[in-house]
């Protein structure tokens, strides 16, 4: 259990026995939510390893019943020790991580680091593309940490069903000297769409969704329906989010509250920014600042918004199950006593030194699709005949991201870090920052650049589930 770290937890509800495991997943044991909120926090792996600059956990993949909030288990479900999300892996920037990962899944899987600048052996794709690890055996994931901020990780085979059935968590890495602030929340957002019948994880269907993605009937925060989470008036909220859906763009607002968005993909930004809702597409994380000024004893919903990923004739070919209005997805509840909050420091950031792109040009990808043919592409070709594209390491190189289709793609590069300097010839984006995820909108080209720091062979690859795992994906060696 994570303790109490503050008077402020103290207010919302009692430091003794109280569990903040629910705020980091729900295990199979979870009871439908009461009244009384949960605190905010989250729970952390347990470090086992009394070394300061390591963290050694145990890691276990199974297959787990667990409840979404109907009080009804998803006997397909899965998860990692036995939570939807798993519990957080926590360290700090230079930490050395060591996971003790085992299998015991009934196919052979492989972790992806999502976000992270691991070593090519431990990004998982090795594993994924000749030697996964299979049912009932074991494999020790080391790397170092190279970056703070807020990441994830998650199976990264059969992602479509296994990240649908529960297999990902949540990772924090916080900076030299970081200044917690009242609350640290994490927040992984889900849908999972469930057969009306039997209130089950609802097989794939029609070849259609393998084109469009998978959209859920029912909208999680961190893993449940349900979620109710309480604050006090005058504290700082840091939420941690991540979009974790296989296909669904998230479009949030919190009722009578702003969020300052504070950080990205990879880490926290030099120019915070205030925005009314916030747009994430899957894989992509923000961590935003709110402030609790809302009434004592209230409760506000953190609503979505429905997101068309078609620019035309989305609702005739892209039926949305939970329909076209807003839906909630959290609540956060006040309690009557107002406290003191300290506020919050930001970190020092450490951010792009680009701001347009540069003369040295990588490679151009094309996105596609094919309505009749029920496919999409990468450079004309489904993986693995993608070509590979070959770039130097250490050299500042723009790429090119041109979707020629009428969809929206979420596009992610493992192994290294990139800033976006231009959207469809409109310039910079607000709040620039480091990305690994980022939204290539229809008909439109985005502009990257990267400085191509860490070799190896690394993925890439759209981050809506359906279509990766049906090879709109491919490969680039960055080489020393």
């Amino acid at each position: 259990m994570r303790p109490c770290s503050s008077l402020l937890l103290c207010v919302l509800v009692a430091c003794e026995g109280v569990d903040t495991g629910p705020d980091a997943g729900t295990d199979s044991g979870d009871t439908a939510a009461t009244d009384v909120p949960d605190a905010c926090g989250y729970t952390a792996m347990p470090d086992l390893d009394a070394a300061a600059d390591v963290v050694e956990v145990d890691l276990v993949a199974s297959a787990t019943a667990w409840d979404p909030g109907t009080d009804v288990p998803l006997t397909g479900g899965m998860a990692f020790n036995g939570s939807v999300p798993g519990p957080v892996l926590e360290a700090s920037l230079g930490d050395t991580v060591k996971v003790h990962f085992t299998n015991d899944l009934d196919f052979g899987t492989s972790l992806h680091w999502h976000g992270l600048r691991v070593t090519p052996e431990m990004d998982g794709i090795m594993q994924m593309m000749g030697d996964p690890i299979e049912p009932g055996e074991s494999f020790d994931y080391e790397f170092e940490l190279v970056d703070s901020g807020f990441y994830w990780f998650h199976t990264h085979m059969d992602t479509a069903t296994t990240i649908e059935a529960g297999l990902y968590a949540p990772i924090v890495v916080h900076a030299p000297g970081e200044v917690r602030p009242d609350c640290d929340q994490t927040l992984v957002l889900d849908d999972v769409l469930l057969d009306e019948d039997t209130q089950q994880i609802a097989p794939p269907d029609t070849d259609m969704m393998q084109l469009m993605g998978r959209l859920g009937n029912l909208l999680l925060a961190n893993g449940r329906a349900d979620r109710r989470y309480g604050w006090a008036p005058g504290q700082t909220t840091l939420l941690r989010l991540v979009n974790a859906s296989n296909a669904r763009y998230w479009d949030l607002y919190l009722e009578g509250h702003s969020f300052t968005v504070v950080g990205t993909d990879g880490g926290f930004l030099a120019e915070p920014y205030a925005v009314d809702h916030l747009v994430m597409a899957p894989g992509e994380r923000y961590m935003v600042v709110v402030e609790a000024t809302g009434e004592a004893g209230g409760e506000y919903r953190l609503m979505n918004r429905r997101f068309q990923l078609h620019e035309e004739h989305g609702d005739m070919i892209e039926p949305d199950p939970m329909g076209n209005g807003d839906n909630p997805v959290a609540t956060f509840v006040y309690a009557d006593t107002a406290v003191a909050g300290s506020g919050w420091v930001q970190p020092a950031p450490d951010v792009p030194s680009w701001g347009a792109a540069v003369d040295n040009v990588g490679h151009h990808w094309l996105l596609e699709e094919d309505m009749e043919g029920g496919t999409v592409t990468i450079d004309g070709q489904r993986f693995p005949d993608v070509p590979m594209v070959d770039v130097m390491m250490d050299v500042d190189t723009t790429f090119e991201v041109e979707n020629a289709s009428e969809m929206h793609h979420p596009f992610h590069i493992h192994g290294n870090r990139f800033q976006v300097v231009d959207v469809g010839g409109e310039g910079v984006p607000e709040g620039q920052g480091w990305k690994d995820t980022f939204d290539i909108p229809p008909r439109t080209t985005v502009t990257l650049v990267s400085a191509l720091d860490n070799p190896g062979e690394w993925m890439y690859h759209c981050h809506i589930l359906e279509h990766a795992d049906d090879g709109m994906a491919g490969l680039m060696t960055v080489m020393e």
